[in-house]
């Protein structure tokens, strides 16, 4: 079975182009970030970085992809449009399974009127929905007869930019728990999809204010089992080797980041090894803005 993991691909407008008025106070403090620390310029032809990366998985014709959150860059509807249109050629249930990021919480309107759930509805329902809680997740796909696919939120909505700390939280930890149990489940792989990072690169938690505060618990939680565990965040590309105590955990870091793009390519193959490699996407032909609407 061919799997492919992206992450972080942060499709963005050109906010020089946003009217004022549509800011807001969150996306105005982030504009120190994304203009001053050059982040704009990293992500400047993000839109194109994710078609060609989605040209090369039609190429590769995996059995599944996992996108693990940040599809847009602050959350605004035009981010969402784009990254929806891009994603379009692989958007199948069967094919591909996303899950929201804290970028794609950005501000308290993207998270009530849930911006992320309506552009990406049909790829959120649950094969089995006895599980999801109240906002819909854990969700699981069911892919073919050897694959489960669990999808987690770990978002919140940040009380100041800058802390993009997540949590799973006890509701779906606990329904978690049950689904991983359920005969339809637990004799197939499982990949479960978180976008915080329970680890860093350097193998240690990551720092407080940006990791996932209850990442030891999960990671307890698949111990033992025929699992991945797959997330983005964390901006660089990186595979912990399963060892006593938690799974493989794969970072697919930011997929179209210049200088950086990239995903997982990984098998599992029919003795039960897992195999991986880090591809680089071959770079776009030309520039493909995201339009704003006025």
């Amino acid at each position: 079975m061919r799997l492919i993991h992206l992450s972080d691909v942060h499709v963005q407008i050109d906010y020089a182009s946003l009217p004022l008025r549509r800011y807001g106070w969150r996306r105005a403090v982030a504009q120190l970030e994304w203009v001053g620390l050059r982040r704009a310029q990293r992500f400047h032809n993000a839109l194109g970085a994710l078609k060609q990366i989605v040209h090369e998985i039609q190429e590769l014709r995996p059995d599944h992809v996992l996108l693990t959150g940040d599809l847009t860059a602050l959350a605004v509807e035009e981010e969402f449009a784009c990254a929806r249109a891009a994603l379009e050629p692989i958007a199948r249930p069967g094919l591909l399974t996303v899950i929201p990021g804290n970028h794609d919480r950005y501000t308290s309107h993207a998270m009530a009127g849930r911006r992320f759930e309506r552009h990406f509805a049909d790829l959120l329902r649950s094969d089995l929905p006895a599980y999801p809680g109240s906002r819909g997740y854990p969700f699981v796909r069911l892919v073919g007869g050897e694959l489960a696919v669990i999808g987690l939120d770990s978002t919140r909505l940040a009380p100041v930019p800058g802390l993009s700390f997540g949590s799973v939280g006890g509701e779906q930890r606990r329904a978690l728990a049950r689904l991983l149990d359920d005969p339809a489940v637990r004799d197939r792989w499982i990949c479960v999809l978180v976008h915080h990072a329970p680890l860093h690169r350097s193998g240690r938690p990551d720092r407080v204010s940006h990791g996932l505060l209850d990442g030891g618990e999960l990671l307890r939680m698949l111990a033992g089992r025929r699992c991945t565990l797959h997330h983005g965040h964390v901006h660089h590309r990186f595979w912990h080797r399963a060892v006593p105590g938690r799974p493989d955990v794969f970072d697919a870091g930011s997929s179209t980041e210049r200088g950086h793009e990239g995903y997982w390519l990984m098998d599992l193959l029919p003795d039960g090894r897992l195999v991986a490699e880090e591809r680089t996407p071959r770079t776009p032909p030309q520039v493909d803005p995201c339009p704003v609407t006025r």
